[in-house]
């Protein structure tokens, strides 16, 4: 017997296990980094409807809570409105409108209690505050530009805290 029929099984199983690793590598980190071409709305007058969905900025506070030395928080504040087709958005983002730098909401990892709102939008109908608390390195001033994700666009606020 060769050594090649010897080892059909174990030369097929390794054929099915690169292709398993090349096939999770695309799914998590080459479909989730290519651009895409979503619709950006900018907020008029603090303002924005996507999602069913309708947002109002209400404010935008520094070291509003406890940050680790060499960062600070901004803690920006919004007026949500559910209609009853209302679909939840996706990670709240924060760019330099000048810079390359981007930050994700860092509030479960600020331990931010959550009886000071929602931390993104709801599916439920009705008002509701959100809150969302970005750590920024204290060399970050400003302005950004709030990104929310809906199913189908973005919503984007300037913040100019």
């Amino acid at each position: 017997m060769t050594w090649w029929r010897r080892q059909r099984f174990a030369l097929v199983a390794l054929v099915v296990a690169m292709a398993a690793a090349i096939a999770v590598h695309v799914w998590y980190d080459v479909l989730p980094a290519a651009p895409r071409s979503t619709p950006v709305q900018e907020a008029e007058d603090g303002r924005a409807e996507m999602a069913g969905q309708t947002l109002r900025l209400d404010s935008a506070r520094w070291d509003e809570f406890e940050a680790p030395t060499g960062s600070r928080t901004l803690s920006i504040r919004i007026d949500a409105r559910a209609a009853v087709d209302a679909s939840r958005c996706g990670m709240f983002t924060l760019a330099e409108v000048e810079g390359s730098r981007v930050w994700t909401n860092a509030r479960s990892a600020l331990d931010v209690p959550y009886d000071e709102g929602e931390s993104t939008c709801q599916e439920e109908s009705g008002s509701y505050a959100i809150l969302a608390v970005f750590l920024l390195p204290d060399d970050a001033e400003g302005p950004f530009a709030l990104d929310v994700p809906g199913t189908d666009e973005i919503a984007r606020f300037p913040v100019e805290p």
